[in-house]
């Protein structure tokens, strides 16, 4: 596909409005975010951290290379001892449950659009992924697209999540 040098002109001018407006919308945070964790909490650092805490925070999923815990747990994480047990909890219960990971993950992912809890989303996507998840699968879940052509299971998970969560009750179709 050859592009006229008009039409190059004006995809290079819009992209460098677009890049500009990114640039000055991340510039633009309020003041009391900060700018790593666009929260109103920075990150937790190992270095910050007593021996005991330090210790418990190297068993915490979400810790990078540099030593700052992201991730799900990262705020709760400002009382050690929540995150520890949150973190527990989670390790217990998960793999213990009867759900397989591709229905698992699926299932929390509708969880987080019908809740807007983006930080949760965040993190299980890319384990969604590695759980099998389709990538067009996922955007039907954060797009709230139609469930035509899913498969009937992936569609039942769905639509159970979307009717508890947002209408707030499950029909006796879906129950079923």
């Amino acid at each position: 596909m050859t592009l006229s040098p008009s039409t190059h002109w004006r995809a290079v001018i819009l992209l460098a409005a677009s890049a500009s407006f990114i640039a000055y919308a991340q510039s633009q945070l309020p003041a009391d975010l900060d700018s790593q964790s666009r929260a109103r909490l920075p990150y937790l650092k190992k270095s910050d951290m007593d021996a005991k805490g330090q210790k418990i925070f190297d068993t915490l999923p979400g810790a990078g290379k540099d030593e700052i815990l992201r991730g799900p747990l990262a705020f709760a994480s400002y009382n050690l001892a929540v995150g520890q047990a949150l973190h527990d909890l989670h390790d217990a219960a998960v793999p213990g449950g009867t759900l397989d990971p591709h229905t698992r993950e699926l299932a929390i992912l509708v969880a987080c659009r019908e809740t807007n809890y983006n930080l949760e989303w965040n993190a299980h996507e890319a384990i969604g992924l590695k759980a099998g998840l389709d990538a067009k699968l996922i955007d039907v879940v954060r797009y709230n697209r139609p469930l035509a052509g899913l498969n009937e299971k992936d569609a039942t998970v769905i639509r159970f999540g979307r009717q508890m969560l947002h209408d707030k009750k499950v029909d006796s179709a879906t129950f079923a």
